[in-house]
C-alpha cells in the first residue's frame, strides 16, 4: 500500500537555488493515496455529476472563441449575484471557492496579523496563512454548537480575520447563522469568512443573514451540490468596501473562460430542481452510511455535508482494504484530532452507494 504517513517534501540542497523560508516551513498539499487502483473516490467530497452538460449549447464558433479569448467573469458576476440577491460589486467570481479563501486570507492576513479558526477545519486555511505571513490560532470545534464565547476571547487587537467553515470540513459540524452572527457582532475590527461550501446539505442556509453584517465575507462553490467540481468556480459575498480589496489580492483572470460560459448556462438552465434532487439523494445516502457504521461498531460524528467522518479501531486497516475493493476514502495521518478518522462521501449513486455499504461491512467485520 502507499504510505501511511508520506507527507514529506524532498530533500532540499545546501547549494544552488533555494525557496524562502516561509516555503521551506510548510508541507505541500497531499492526500494520501493507496498503491491499489482505485474506480470509487469518495475522498474529495464531490457532488453527483450534473444531470446535463452545461457546454452542450455551446457550437463550435463559441467554443473557439472562449479558448481563443482572455475571459470576463461580469455576466456570471451579475447572474450569480442576482441570485443571491445581492449587487454585482458585493460579489466576486473565483475559481472555486479555495481561490476566494486564499484572496480575503492575503488580503486581509500578513503579518503582525493573526487569522483566528477552529480545529480541526479545513486545511488549506492554515497553509494559506502561512503563505501570507499571519500568525494562525485555533480553538477547539469537533461537535456541537460553534464554541462562540471560546473564540470571542481569544480575539485580540491583532486579529483581522476570523475564519470559519460551516458545515465543517473534515467533521460535517454546522453553525447556526445566529452563532456566525454573534460571533461577528463580537468581532466588528475584524472580518469574518465564513466558508459555506457544503451549506446547500446542511439544515439551514445562513447566506442572507450574514450578508447583513459589514464584516461577513461568505464564499460559494459549485463544486459540491451542483456537481461542478471540475470547472473551478467559486465566489466570495460581502460589502462593497470588502470585495474591493479582493481585486488586488490574485491575477486577473482566474477562471477560464470555459468555465465561465459554463457556470452562467448552468445557473441560467433552470437546474434548482436537479440540485434538489441531488441534495436529497446525499441527504439520504448520508443517513444511510451513518446508520451502517454505527451498525458496526465505528464512532460517527452527526454530518451536515455531503459526507461523514468517523472513528476506526484500526482506521489505517479499514482505509487499505476499502482500496483494496476499489473504494477511496480520505485519511488524516498525523493531522491532530483526526487520529484513527476517515472521511467517507456520500458517492451521490444508489448502485455506488450499496457497493460502498457492502465494502464496509466486510472490511469491518
Amino acid at each position: 500500500m502507499g504510505d501511511w504517513r508520506d507527507l514529506e517534501i524532498g530533500f532540499v540542497e545546501k547549494r544552488g537555488p533555494r525557496p524562502t523560508e516561509r516555503i521551506l516551513g510548510i508541507v505541500p498539499y497531499k492526500v494520501p493515496k493507496p498503491d491499489a487502483p482505485v474506480d470509487l473516490a469518495l475522498d474529495g467530497n464531490e457532488g453527483p455529476p450534473p444531470a446535463r452538460d452545461p457546454l452542450a449549447g455551446f457550437d463550435a464558433a463559441e467554443r473557439t472563441r472562449l479558448v481563443n479569448r482572455y475571459p470576463s467573469s461580469a455576466s456570471l458576476q451579475q447572474l450569480w449575484a442576482a441570485r443571491f440577491g445581492v449587487a454585482p460589486d458585493q460579489l466576486r467570481v473565483t475559481a472555486g471557492a479555495d481561490e476566494a479563501i486564499d484572496r480575503i486570507i492575503r488580503t486581509y492576513v500578513g503579518p503582525g496579523r493573526e487569522m483566528l479558526t477552529t480545529a480541526p477545519t479545513f486545511e488549506m486555511f492554515a497553509r494559506y496563512c502561512a503563505l501570507a505571513g499571519g500568525s494562525y490560532v485555533e480553538v477547539p470545534w469537533m461537535d456541537g454548537a460553534l464554541p462562540v464565547e471560546a473564540l470571542a476571547a481569544r480575539v485580540t487587537p491583532n486579529t483581522t480575520l476570523i475564519a470559519i467553515a460551516s458545515p465543517n470540513n473534515p467533521t460535517g459540524t454546522a453553525a447556526t447563522g445566529a452563532d456566525l452572527a454573534r460571533l461577528a457582532d463580537a468581532a466588528p475590527d475584524a472580518v469574518v469568512l465564513a466558508d459555506l461550501a457544503y451549506v446547500e446539505f446542511a439544515d439551514e442556509d445562513p447566506t442572507p443573514l450574514l450578508l447583513a453584517r459589514p464584516n461577513v465575507l461568505v464564499t460559494r462553490t459549485l463544486s459540491k451540490a451542483h456537481g461542478l467540481a471540475g470547472l473551478r468556480v467559486g465566489c466570495a459575498i460581502g460589502a462593497p468596501q470588502l470585495i474591493a480589496w479582493l481585486a488586488a489580492a490574485g491575477n486577473p483572470y482566474p477562471v477560464s473562460g470555459v468555465s465561465i460560459a459554463a457556470a452562467a448556462a448552468w445557473l441560467e438552465g433552470g437546474n434548482e430542481a436537479n440540485v434538489a434532487e441531488s441534495v436529497a439523494l446525499v441527504r439520504r445516502e448520508r443517513q444511510a452510511l451513518t446508520d451502517t457504521l454505527l451498525s458496526l461498531g465505528a464512532r460517527v460524528m452527526p454530518s451536515q455535508g455531503n459526507f461523514v467522518l468517523a472513528r476506526f479501531d484500526d482506521a489505517k486497516g479499514v482505509w487499505e482494504r476499502l482500496a483494496e475493493k476499489g473504494i477511496g476514502v480520505r485519511a488524516f495521518p498525523g493531522r491532530p484530532g483526526l487520529d484513527g478518522a476517515l472521511r467517507i462521501a456520500c458517492p451521490g449513486n444508489d448502485g455506488s452507494l450499496g457497493r460502498l455499504i457492502a465494502a464496509l461491512r466486510q472490511v469491518i467485520s
